[in-house]
């Protein structure tokens, strides 16, 4: 059984998943056709599917950045797609920290809004709050994906200013996460059995790995989490960090030369 397999109901085939996610295009403004043809046209700017996917939600919604996170029981497996390298930084904190908005939108099934992060009186995420400042973000909202009554991950959307969504915003966020549920669960409906399909091949091993580098990377370092995820690229160029295949996954870890360096820092 394919990894998205195990995200829905074992009593739930993914064709019956995929019957129970049809789309209710009354809830909200946004036409499935007019997702569908933005999502199109972002592919054809040879973008791979998972980001073609948040970016076309970034178009609709009006937002700056746009992630979308998959779990398994009580197993996150990472985030599956970002719209952009500071929404993928602001992710790998809220994965590696275990909080923020679409953690919790997948725990309650329930939307999530932070209209603004700077905010000293709300206390709820503290750690991801302040990761998600440093890289720039100012809002930050989850939607979950539901599978009929079953949640599969969440939706994250990101402004880089502070203000709520409004309700017409809202309400297509809910379309939105719907058609990402029956999106994601057609593309693994393709795959042959037993493997995952090629939109999502390898990405959650290769987001969990590069969370766990990028922890140590901020620990030894003194840098946050959004610094070092946002200087991973830089590291990789300068021979600090090495990326090699083992099984299924791609795993990305200190050089002795990095290593080296952060030790005598």
């Amino acid at each position: 059984m394919g990894p998205l397999e195990t995200l829905v109901s074992p009593h739930m085939s993914l064709a019956d998943a995929e019957k129970s996610t049809e789309v209710d295009v009354t809830i909200g403004r946004l036409e499935p056709q007019r997702f569908a043809e933005i999502v199109a046209a972002r592919t054809q700017q040879n973008l791979d599917p998972a980001s073609s996917l948040c970016l076309a939600c970034t178009d609709v919604l009006d937002v700056t950045g746009a992630g979308l996170m998959l779990v398994s029981g009580e197993r996150s497996l990472g985030c599956v797609g970002v719209s952009d390298p500071v929404t993928e930084a602001v992710e790998q904190v809220e994965y590696t920290l275990g909080e923020g908005p679409c953690v919790t939108a997948y725990r309650t099934k329930n939307p999530v809004f932070d209209p603004d992060l700077a905010d000293e009186n709300i206390d709820q995420w503290p750690e991801f709050r302040r990761g998600a400042l440093e890289a720039g973000v100012r809002a930050a909202f989850g939607f979950p994906l539901l599978v009929d009554r079953i949640c599969i991950g969440a939706l994250n959307l990101y402004r880089d200013r502070s203000g709520a969504l409004t309700d017409a915003q809202i309400d297509d966020a809910v379309v939105v996460a719907r058609l990402a549920s029956r999106t994601l669960l057609s593309w693994q409906a393709d795959a042959p059995p037993g493997t995952v399909a090629w939109q999502l091949e390898q990405v959650p091993n290769h987001r969990m790995q590069v969370h766990q580098a990028t922890g140590r990377i901020s620990v030894q370092a003194g840098v946050s989490l959004a610094a070092a995820s946002q200087h991973a690229a830089v590291l990789r160029g300068a021979g600090l960090i090495a990326s090699r295949r083992q099984g299924g996954a791609v795993l990305h870890v200190l050089t002795p030369l990095g290593a080296e360096l952060l030790q005598a820092g």
